[in-house]
């Protein structure tokens, strides 16, 4: 690759307002404040510790996907993804918070909306998964395994990058680039990201189906689906596709990348889009038609609860409509998948469809009734504005395009092709 280009890629950075920065601090302590606050009454600790669910597996989901959403750009070599590829990484820079979230939901909040933990279920094989020892003991060694493998594969990732300028480098981009020893380590890192990648996604299937079973199906007594598991974390791969769109959008226009991420890119991950809108939809309805052909009475409540009784079946249509329906319809014509802010426009639908579905799942088996009111709006609000403060400090810091990458051809007109 041309050097210039390199350097040119290296020197950018987004141009965040410092106005920017304090909303988004001030919101998220807002939303941590609100939460702290509720939590410690004893009268809504369990709404507080809800939303607080809600929030943790739908942002965390996303993050996570973030990274496997690149780890399958390399698997498959998809020269047209490379330009997307680090944006898709830089999801994952909420991972550390993800952690931190959820040794605090294990050690403090999960008997406040996991009814199992106070009362177990009369089932034995149920006892044993759902034992308060087992659950925290699997979710701590999954999610720090997955953390670890992630943080791996992010460094070697940016490392690729970063070799040989380490010394125009400050802070974390310079410990990152420090001791580079050239080309022969070059081709080392691409070996080890081609066996980090498969890995990562295998560890990923599992801890998000930990993630599934116990923080939203177990909410139901009654209610079991091997295919729980792949529908959370199949959604959430859906949510990164639908976030690294939002978020390349953005920077392509304030870093001025249009040179690097083309309509073509959008073209082509818009395709992803609905893609995944199919498979998210056929999941969802696979679940059903083994409760109806095995005839299993016993699991028709948590479909009545969600499909039969208002206010959760219009809000169940509504998440139809977000997740499947919309983007299904408005992304068949090319042209709402090359021109950005329409493509933008339908992420950020499916991205409101997809939390919602969260929260359709998890509510109505804590609850029978919504109290959603300013408490959830600032705790939301206030995961959000962390989750676009990780990704901001992340793409200051990281190149936002991976030039170091063998697959990235770099300017408009040479990246495109290679599917």
């Amino acid at each position: 690759m041309d050097e210039s280009i390199r350097e040119d890629l290296l020197s950018k950075r987004p141009s965040v307002s410092p106005v920017l920065w304090v909303v988004l601090l001030s919101l998220f302590f807002v939303g941590a404040a609100a939460f702290i606050a509720n939590a410690s009454k004893a009268d809504n600790s369990t709404n507080a510790w809800q939303i607080f669910l809600i929030n943790f597996v739908f942002w965390t989901g996303i993050a996570q996907a973030g990274i496997v959403f690149s780890c399958a750009l390399r698997i498959t070599q998809a020269r047209w993804g490379r330009p997307l590829l680090r944006v898709s990484e830089s999801l994952g820079s909420f991972l550390p918070v993800s952690f931190i979230l959820l040794l605090i939901f294990l050690f403090i909040g999960k008997g406040n909306v996991l009814p199992y933990i106070n009362n177990p279920y009369p089932f034995e094989s149920k006892k044993i998964w759902l034992d308060p020892g087992f659950l925290v003991g699997r979710h701590i060694i999954a999610f720090g395994v997955l953390f670890i493998l992630s943080f791996y594969y992010l460094y070697y990732s940016l490392r690729q990058d970063l070799g040989g300028v380490g010394d125009k480098l400050t802070g974390m981009a310079a410990w990152v680039a420090s001791g580079w020893r050239g080309e022969d380590e070059k081709e080392e890192i691409w070996k080890k990201l081609i066996k980090l990648a498969p890995a990562v996604a295998l560890v990923y299937t599992i801890t998000s189906s930990f993630i599934g079973w116990d923080f939203m199906m177990a909410l139901d007594e009654h209610w079991f689906s091997t295919m729980f598991g792949p529908y959370y974390f199949m959604a959430s791969i859906l949510g990164a596709v639908g976030m690294t769109i939002v978020l390349s959008s953005y920077l392509r226009k304030h870093m001025n990348l249009f040179d690097y991420i083309s309509d073509n890119q959008y073209w082509d991950i818009g395709k992803i889009l609905i893609g995944f809108s199919m498979f998210w939809v056929y999941l969802m309805f696979a679940q059903y038609l083994t409760i109806w052909y095995g005839n299993m009475p016993e699991e028709t409540g948590f479909v009545i609860a969600r499909t039969q009784t208002e206010p959760f079946k219009t809000l169940s249509w509504v998440v139809l409509s977000c997740c499947f329906f919309f983007p299904f319809v408005s992304l068949i014509p090319r042209s709402t998948k090359v021109i950005t802010p329409l493509i933008v426009f339908i992420s950020m639908i499916s991205l409101a469809g997809l939390w919602l579905e969260k929260f359709v799942l998890i509510v109505p088996s804590v609850s029978h009734v919504i109290n959603f009111g300013w408490v959830d709006i600032l705790v939301t609000t206030g995961f959000a504005s962390a989750f676009v403060l990780t990704f901001l400090l992340f793409i200051k810091t990281f190149p936002a395009i991976p030039v170091g990458d063998p697959l990235f051809g770099g300017k408009v007109g040479k990246a495109h092709g290679g599917h």
